[in-house]
C-alpha cells in the first residue's frame, strides 16, 4: 500500500521501486548546499533512512544557498536544522546524526548499514573527504558528490571498485590523512570547462581566502542530477558515469 505522499511517484516509479526506496539507507557527509538538497530530495521520494554528518552551524552568509538556512535557522547546528525539515516532509523519515561531521575514527560507524554514500565534505577538508573515500571502498559501496559552478554543477561518481579518488586527484595512495593537511581538491578536477566569469586566476584567489562564490541554482541543480543518478542505480536501471568521466551542465 503506497502512502498518500508518495502516490505521484507511481508512474515514474513502480510499487516495487518505491518500496524498495523505503528500505534504504543514505549516509550523507556535510548538510550544507549539496547534502542539505541532496536530502531533501531524498526525503520526498521515500528514502527510509538518512544518517546525517556536519559539525557545523547556520549563519547568514549561508542563506543565498543551503537548504534548512534561514533567519529561524541561524545559529543552529545543521544537522539539527536540516533534521528538523526533514521531518516536517516526512514525519516517518528516520534520521541518524553525527554532530561532530565525518573523520577518520567515526567514518566506520557512519557508514555502518548504509546503502549509498553522498560525499558533501566541505570544499576544504579534503582529509576528511579521503577518509570517508576510503571507509566506503572497503564497505564496497558506491559513493557520489557534486560540485556547483556559477550557473552551473558537475557531478562525480565512484565506484567503490574502479578508480579512487586519490587517483583521480593525482595523490599518492600512500599518504595518510595527516599529509593531507592543508591540500584542497583541484578544482580542475571538478570540471571540464569553466564559465567566463571563473577564470583560473579568480579561482585560485578564492581558494586562497577560502571563500568561493556561489549562488542557489548551482546548488539546486547539481543535487538533482546527482540524486537522480543515485536512484536510478538503486533501483537497478542505470549505472551513473564512473569517475574518470564525469556529468556537467554549465549555462552561461
Amino acid at each position: 500500500m503506497i502512502k498518500e505522499q508518495f502516490k505521484r511517484n507511481l508512474g515514474i516509479m513502480s510499487e516495487e521501486d518505491i518500496n524498495r526506496l523505503h528500505g534504504t539507507t543514505v549516509a550523507i557527509a556535510g548538510c550544507g548546499c549539496i547534502g542539505g538538497f541532496s536530502a531533501e530530495l531524498l526525503a520526498r521520494m521515500g528514502v527510509g533512512k538518512l544518517v546525517l554528518a556536519d559539525p557545523d552551524t547556520f549563519d547568514v552568509s549561508n542563506i543565498n544557498r543551503q537548504c534548512a538556512a534561514t533567519f529561524n535557522s541561524v545559529g543552529m547546528l545543521k544537522v539539527d536544522a536540516l533534521r528538523d525539515h526533514l521531518l516536517a516532509i516526512n514525519p516517518e523519515l528516520e534520521v541518524v546524526l553525527y554532530y561532530g561531521g565525518v573523520n577518520e575514527e567515526n567514518v566506520e560507524e557512519f557508514l555502518e548499514g548504509a546503502d549509498y554514500v553522498i560525499d558533501a565534505i566541505d570544499y576544504f577538508c579534503l582529509p576528511e573527504a579521503v577518509a570517508l573515500h576510503r571507509a566506503a571502498r572497503e564497505k564496497e559501496l558506491h559513493i557520489i558528490t557534486a560540485v556547483a559552478l556559477g550557473f552551473g554543477a558537475s557531478v562525480l561518481a565512484f565506484s567503490p571498485v574502479g578508480m579512487k579518488l586519490e587517483e583521480y586527484i593525482g595523490i599518492p595512495d600512500t599518504c595518510t590523512i595527516e599529509d593531507l593537511r592543508g591540500i584542497t581538491f583541484p578544482a580542475s578536477s571538478y570540471t571540464s570547462y569553466l564559465p567566463s566569469y571563473a577564470t583560473e586566476e579568480k579561482i585560485t584567489g578564492w581558494i586562497e581566502n577560502k571563500t568561493i562564490p556561489t549562488i542557489s541554482v548551482g546548488q539546486a541543480l547539481g543535487p538533482g542530477a546527482l540524486v537522480s543518478q543515485m536512484v536510478l542505480h538503486i533501483l537497478g536501471r542505470k549505472e551513473p558515469m564512473f569517475v574518470p568521466e564525469k556529468w556537467q551542465v554549465q549555462f552561461e
